[in-house]
């Protein structure tokens, strides 16, 4: 069923109505968004920031308004990720590691989600763990100069689809509470913050079930990740003046870099890459392949940057 124009109207509205509350809330003035020159930007986080590669909207914004930056963007995003519970194959390596290896200047962290079903009695950890968490990633020097600037995204609200589904009431509550938590922790720290629980709240009431945003309530389908990258470039203060089928040549590109760095780092044959099996074939036949895998990334790079530029370049 398609938006009537009067609805289509109402979610936008609600959209931007919340967006504009959010910046008042925030003080967002007092450290504005910034992209420097040749930046390495990381997403780290949940099912949220992994499903984000997939998609690549706001990826595709960052390089759209940052033409000029030409940053590099890796997405380190796991399923099921907590701010301390990362579970990852023998050998795989510390986040500090891939980090230096991403050379990271920028980090995005998209955490709470499943924190949140911890219930009420768990926020004061979780915010406990994300200061620690963040004081351990200020502290690093991952592009060898200088620490990470951090932006903390909230996660998304708990959509209410009907039917057999679960009533979120409840774990709406919650995420209230998380979110307040990531904000009172992002302004102790001085990080940016990117509230996604009150729009996504706010926006899924006003569609009224009508065209879905998420596939199960909590994670995000095609539509929602749109919307939603939308809302990110809009408290970030990002151009919003390009259509999303614009987009859909640099989005590709995107996509085709995300899936070749997700085999890169994380390989399907991981056990013969860097565990058990590494010796004694894989460190003769991996390496190589790895070695191809980081030059098509690198020339996927090159060729998101020109597309950005030629795109900016169109009247």
């Amino acid at each position: 069923m398609r938006l009537t124009s009067e609805l289509a109207g109402v979610a936008c509205l609600a959209l931007r109505c919340c967006v504009a509350s959010c910046f008042v809330a925030w003080g967002m003035s007092a450290r504005a968004f910034e992209v420097r020159d040749g930046d390495h930007i990381v997403f780290l986080g949940n099912t949220f920031a992994e499903r984000m590669q997939g998609h690549g909207f706001f990826e595709s914004l960052l390089h759209y308004h940052f033409v000029d930056q030409a940053p590099v963007v890796r997405n380190m995003g796991w399923s099921a990720d907590e701010l301390t519970l990362m579970p990852r194959p023998l050998n795989f390596g510390e986040l500090e590691t891939h980090l230096s290896e991403a050379k990271a200047d920028l980090i995005f962290l998209c955490f709470g989600m499943n924190e949140s079903f911890k219930g009420a009695e768990g926020v004061r950890e979780f915010a406990d763990d994300l200061a620690d968490f963040v004081d351990r990633l200020s502290a690093g020097r991952f592009n060898g100069e200088s620490p990470p600037r951090l932006v903390l995204v909230s996660p998304i609200a708990h959509e209410n689809l009907g039917g057999f589904w679960p009533d979120p009431a409840a774990h709406n509550a919650d995420l209230a509470l998380y979110t307040e938590a990531m904000e009172e922790v992002a302004r102790a720290k001085s990080t940016q913050f990117v509230d996604l629980f009150r729009p996504t709240l706010n926006l899924m009431r006003a569609r009224g079930g009508i065209e879905s945003l998420t596939i199960n309530g909590i994670h995000l389908n095609g539509k929602g990740y749109a919307m939603v990258s939308r809302m990110m470039a809009d408290q970030l203060e990002m151009s919003l003046t390009i259509s999303e089928r614009s987009l859909t040549r640099l989005r590709e590109l995107v996509v085709a870099k995300n899936k070749q760095f997700f085999l890169r780092w994380r390989p399907v044959n991981a056990e013969y890459i860097f565990g058990r099996r590494k010796e004694p074939f894989g460190v003769l036949s991996y390496p190589p392949e790895m070695m191809q895998l980081d030059s098509m990334i690198r020339e996927l790079d090159l060729k998101i940057s020109q597309a950005a530029k030629e795109l900016r370049a169109q009247p």
